[in-house]
């Protein structure tokens, strides 16, 4: 069956759509078009199921040796999303190279919205006033008085600061209105305000930068008294990759037990932040194990780290009309050559660090605002389809890698929205459309050009890092990395 590739763009961005008449490795080449780019075309009136068994553009099987969609759930249209897109309850392949240098295990649980129809939405920064800064305020520091933050110093008798005669304090919160902007270039308002909180015998930092047209950035961060003028790092991650990490840090139990909460505990806290934050259309999406670290002197190696404290970090994306952004731990700033120097538009983050103490640290990053539906329901590929696609893909991704040997396992797949745009034509919108999130663990062997290599073994598995993102309309590959 021949199918007309969706085209996703408007005067924002393209991705470049092939016929599935045309070699099935075309899909999985991407370009990028740059400034110039065609309009945005909606796909056409029938939103039913383009996943016909067998024939050209469809598959029943997706490789050989891959066997996973003999449970389908059938391919009527109407009906649910599964139905519609032949989703099979497990998505299950096996798959090695001739020369056994990669192997791709797939053995994973697929998450699908319940929605019946897919729409696609046009998307720009969130409009920051005052009135929103304030609500962040409240939600975090109630009444506690907040001081500038670059001449602070804590009172010793509190915070066990060893200045004998600290600076006299001023209060100070955040004022748009404080900001500044240059008169040739009024579309860079910007705005930046970095103070310290006092609450009862605990400090916050609190940082917000924003750039009108560009970015928003919010931060806000619990003082440790043991290290109160050092920089602290909350990360997450570290206990997905154990086999390769041999430099001190706590267990995994010892960390569970310095967080003094469960990941449920820590989940609600981000829910009743979320509420006080009026961003009701936001919800946890994943949740981690993590720890604090700060580095002593000028040295920042991983041996010389310091670990003081334990959390869980809850991941928060928004959900419109049933269907979740997928969480996805890379930025999306990255930018390909000859494009350096244009504006970068990193993906919207709402992130928070919780133990028993409470909030450690909260994120805020690049806020959306939904605005034009530029399609109801568009046409989507079958899994089968982007199944076949996917298993093509990530071997060409691996083929002429330095490693011995590559063991590729896909333990979770999700359907869900991908905020994409072309810096080069506009980097202040930018169009939500549904794509296939592949997750689960990569283990590389050995090294082909360094001898003393040859033994290592190193594994990368984190939870919301995507192996691979695939367009669920038209089945390119994108690039999580540039964010289109």
């Amino acid at each position: 069956m021949r199918r007309k590739a969706v085209i996703f763009c408007c005067t924002l961005l393209v991705f470049v759509s092939v016929s599935c008449a045309g070699a099935r490795n075309s899909r999985i080449l991407r370009e990028n078009p740059g400034p110039g780019a065609d309009s945005y075309r909606e796909a056409g009136e029938s939103s039913g199921s383009t996943g016909d068994s067998g024939g050209e553009g469809g598959s029943g099987n997706v490789s050989d040796g891959a066997g996973g969609f003999d449970n389908v759930s059938g391919g009527a249209s109407g009906g649910s999303l599964a139905e519609r897109l032949l989703v099979p309850e497990v998505y299950e392949a096996s798959i090695q190279s001739e020369d056994g240098t990669f192997q791709l295990t797939c053995d994973a649980g697929i998450e699908l919205p319940d929605a019946s129809r897919i729409p696609v939405f046009e998307v720009g920064h969130k409009e920051i006033d005052q009135e929103w800064i304030d609500c962040v305020t409240e939600t975090f520091f109630g009444n506690a008085p907040i001081y500038e933050g670059d001449s602070y110093i804590p009172d010793p008798e509190i915070f066990g600061n060893d200045v004998e005669n600290p600076m006299e304090k001023k209060e100070s919160r955040p004022r748009l209105e404080d900001s500044e902007q240059p008169p040739e270039s009024p579309e860079y308002n910007s705005y930046y305000f970095y103070g310290i909180a006092e609450m009862e015998e605990t400090l916050f930092s609190y940082k917000l930068r924003w750039i009108q047209n560009n970015s928003l950035q919010i931060n806000i961060l619990r003082k440790k008294p043991e290290a109160l003028n050092e920089v602290l790092y909350w990360d997450s991650g570290y206990f997905q990759s154990e086999e390769t990490t041999t430099y001190p840090r706590p267990s995994r139990e010892e960390a569970e037990r310095i967080a003094g909460i469960t990941p449920e505990q820590a989940q609600e806290t981000a829910k009743e932040y979320l509420k006080r934050l009026k961003m009701d259309e936001f919800s946890p999406q994943n949740t981690c194990l993590g720890v604090c670290r700060y580095y002593t002197g000028n040295v920042y190696g991983s041996n010389d780290a310091q670990y003081i404290d334990a959390g869980y970090l809850v991941s928060c994306t928004r959900e419109i009309q049933g269907i979740s952004v997928t969480d996805e731990k890379r930025n999306g700033i990255w930018t390909e050559p000859g494009l350096d120097e244009l504006p970068k538009w990193g993906y919207e983050k709402v992130e928070f660090f919780v133990n028993e103490e409470g909030l450690q640290e909260f994120r805020l990053n690049n806020m959306y605002s939904t605005e034009e539906q530029q399609a109801a329901d568009i046409e989507l590929l079958s899994f089968p389809e982007i199944a076949e696609i996917f298993e093509q893909a990530i071997q060409m991704n691996y083929e002429n890698t330095d490693a011995l040997q590559t063991d590729i396992h896909i333990d979770r797949v999700q359907f869900g929205y991908m905020r994409v745009y072309n810096p080069g034509v506009d980097h202040t919108r930018g169009i939500l459309i549904p794509v296939w999130d592949f997750f689960g663990s990569r283990v590389s062997y050995g090294s082909k050009i360094q001898e003393e290599q040859k033994d290592y073994v190193f594994k990368r598995a984190e939870p919301n890092e995507s192996i691979l993102t695939i367009n669920a309309s038209d089945g390119m590959i994108i690039d999580r990395q540039l964010g289109y």
